[in-house]
């Protein structure tokens, strides 16, 4: 496998713990926040620990992607604050539930965004308190990553993040239990993980990302090798 170059649209799955905004945000809406965006990292820096982090502005039904890019697409050409937003779903109540990621948004300026999404046809939740809780999110974004290596990304727009490849696509459940695994047979058992596959021109791609803002080109061979050598035994 030579080394290469992907930049494409994908999904990224990851467990993080959610809960309601405890800030104003001029909304009714129903508004969780990501309180540990990489839970299995423990440096002392995290690379979105801004104010707020990542937000999800849950919605009322579950919408087709395209809907969701589509109005984040046109709401941008007239909003007068930056920010990213993907479509994606949260586990909420045990219930699949749709929901707008938005990072790079003050707290108070998220009303006006519900606004400006109501008008594309989106209805959301109501606001209520959520206790915080655990749930695997799921995120549809697009990917430019540089090839480091065999198998090997990194992302070219954010440091300390990294893709391995890997030959097929893992279960939620299997890809918890291998990554326990190798966290618990490795010394450096500091990085966070998540599920990603993207397309490329031959079709799908399978990875898992991994944060780690002091990661060498050794560690994330030997975290792949590990992967590797445990999709054998599925």
């Amino acid at each position: 496998m030579e080394k290469r170059n992907l930049s494409s649209i994908g999904i990224i799955s990851k467990k993080e713990n959610l809960a309601s905004v405890e800030h104003n945000t001029n909304s009714h809406a129903l508004v969780l926040e990501s309180l540990f965006p990489f839970p299995g990292y423990n440096g002392t820096t995290v690379p979105d620990r801004t104010d707020p982090r990542a937000l999800f502005l849950v919605t009322k039904s579950l919408h087709k992607d395209d809907k969701i890019i589509r109005a984040i697409q046109n709401i941008k050409t007239g909003f007068p604050h930056h920010f990213d937003g993907a479509p994606g779903n949260v586990t909420l109540y045990n219930e699949l539930t749709g929901a707008i990621r938005i990072k790079h948004l003050a707290y108070e300026q998220i009303g006006s965004l519900v606004e400006a999404f109501e008008k594309y046809g989106i209805e959301f939740a109501r606001e209520k308190k959520v206790a915080e809780y655990s749930s695997i999110i799921h995120i549809t974004k697009y990917f430019q990553m540089e090839g480091v290596d065999e198998g090997l990304f990194a992302d070219k727009f954010w440091k300390g993040m990294f893709y391995v490849q890997i030959p097929v696509k893992l279960s939620w459940a299997a890809f918890e239990k291998i990554t326990m695994d190798i966290k618990h047979n490795v010394e450096d058992r500091d990085f966070d993980a998540a599920l990603t596959s993207m397309y490329d021109e031959n079709g799908l791609v399978d990875l898992v990302r991994i944060y780690d803002e002091h990661c060498s080109t050794e560690k994330l061979t030997f975290i792949r090798k590990k992967y590797l050598e445990a999709i054998k035994y599925l």
